[in-house]
């Protein structure tokens, strides 16, 4: 079996200096995840969530609960769970982006 280019001598012990590097930087990442704050605003009900998908309030305004028409309301509340949810998927996705060491073949 061939191994890949560089993977024998100096090119595997770089590789795990990469990933040890990765690795820090990962730790570093969730720290700053959780200091992001992401607000999403659905007119009546607004959320405020943090980068690692947490959400940290809700806010209903009372002019929009209705005993007869509580769907509405879930809907609402489900949107905009969903969207602070997504937002923060991809600001953690766009982050880890940026750290994934690039190694060959894989």
């Amino acid at each position: 079996m061939k191994l890949p280019k560089n993977f024998g001598g100096q090119g595997f012990g770089a590789m795990m200096q990469q990933a040890k590097a990765a690795m820090a930087r990962a730790q570093q990442l969730e720290e700053e995840l959780k200091a992001e704050r992401i607000a999403v605003d659905k007119g009546p009900v607004k959320a405020l969530f943090d980068g690692t998908g947490q959400i940290l309030k809700l806010s209903i305004d009372k002019s929009i609960v209705d005993p007869e028409d509580v769907e509405a309301l879930e809907d609402l509340i489900v949107s905009c769970l969903r969207d602070g949810f997504e937002q923060a998927t991809n600001l953690r996705d766009s982050k880890v982006q940026q750290i994934v060491p690039k190694i060959p073949g894989l």
